[in-house]
């Protein structure tokens, strides 16, 4: 089993590509989701462990389903 670190960065890099992949820079999403941009920063770093809340309203600022955006 993976340790919270490299769960964290794994799912930063799929945070990450997802929101590349609809050409949001992390100020948009930041609007979007109503979360800081540096928080933002650090989730897509793997520095941070977001919420289940957090990782709902990321789903939803990205019109995407939260099961999808939890694939790893």
């Amino acid at each position: 089993m993976k340790n919270n670190e490299d769960i964290c960065k794994l799912f930063g890099k799929k945070l990450k590509e997802e929101r590349l992949k609809r050409n949001i820079n992390q100020e948009e999403l930041a609007f979007k989701s109503k979360l800081d941009r540096s928080f933002l920063s650090e989730v897509e770093n793997g520095v941070k462990n977001p919420s289940l809340r957090t990782l709902y309203k990321l789903s939803t600022a990205l019109d995407m389903e939260l099961k999808d955006l939890l694939d790893l």
